[in-house]
């Protein structure tokens, strides 16, 4: 995290970055979204489509490669969805990762007082235990709640909740990328229903049928859970005590977390009566593979 990107005087390898200028063609046009200049890359981040990374494994600066590859079928965009394309790439430059030395400037970045390598050492070794147990977990809960939502599919929602949704998702889009909407501004047009509709039924169904079972099971957020979730967050920071104070401070932020408790729970209680197979990955293979996993997703 504290490296350095330096110039590589070789071809290209996974996990090096290179800086390319690419242009997309279909049927012989450029297509729209399909070019970039100066674009930084990292192989193997999963960043573009499947071929277009490996396809520059092994390229060097100044070479120009020509790539046929295939749109996965499930692509956002449906005029691409399928097609077959060729991108005409130019590596301008391949760059590596330059670890940052282990000394104590380093030591007063992570903010540690004893500033030795073995409390360096230490505190990574937690983080990364930390990091891991929260992707599987993540990784866990997003089965089961796929599995809910497979389960339910017959299920009627209300038309009703599914457009407050649908809203609420609009405003959030638009937050994320301008700030609030003046009132006379006509969201729907720029955002259609069409783009959360899906998205938005899901997460509606999710609430139900979670609720459903926290009510049927008698489970509570049980305040010991809570204060675990709050310090777990908490350890993150520089003064963990100021953030879990915080947390008990904020109504809004402390029943998001309350709320939280209650869908492990429900994950846990589901969990208890499920065959379970382990599945043996890489560190990395499990924090790629995680994602948020909540009836709010």
């Amino acid at each position: 995290q504290q490296g350095k990107l330096v110039t590589a005087e070789r071809a290209a390898a996974e996990g090096d970055t290179v800086v390319i200028d690419f242009e997309g063609f279909r049927d012989g046009e450029a297509f729209d979204g399909g070019s970039g200049e100066g674009t930084s890359l990292e192989l193997g981040s999963g960043r573009m489509i499947p071929g277009f990374e490996d396809g520059l494994i092994g390229a060097s600066a100044g070479e120009e490669k020509v790539l046929q590859l295939t749109f996965p079928e499930d692509y956002q965009s449906e005029e691409l969805a399928g097609a077959d394309v060729e991108f005409k790439v130019q590596v301008k430059e391949v760059q590596e990762l330059e670890l940052a030395p282990i000394d104590e400037a380093l030591f007063a970045q992570y903010g540690l007082e004893e500033g030795t390598e073995e409390s360096f050492r230490s505190e990574v070794k937690q983080n990364m235990e930390r990091e891991l147990r929260n992707a599987v977990e993540a990784s866990v809960k997003t089965q089961v709640m796929d599995a809910i939502v497979a389960a339910h599919g017959e299920l009627e929602l209300p038309a009703s909740l599914i457009a407050q949704e649908v809203n609420a998702m609009r405003q959030q889009m638009f937050q994320q990328f301008g700030g609030a909407a003046p009132q006379d501004l006509d969201l729907a047009s720029i955002l259609p229903d069409e783009m959360f509709a899906d998205q938005a039924e899901r997460r509606v169904k999710l609430g139900l049928v979670v609720a459903e079972m926290i009510s049927q099971f008698e489970l509570t957020a049980e305040p010991a859970k809570v204060r675990e979730a709050i310090e777990d967050i908490a350890s993150t920071y520089q003064d963990p005590e100021e953030v879990i104070n915080w947390y008990y401070s904020e109504n809004e932020q402390l029943a998001g977390i309350e709320s939280r408790v209650l869908e492990d729970a429900v994950v846990e209680k589901l969990l208890s009566t499920a065959a379970i197979a382990e599945v043996e990955c890489s560190y990395q293979d499990a924090l790629a593979k995680a994602r948020p996993a909540t009836p709010s997703e």
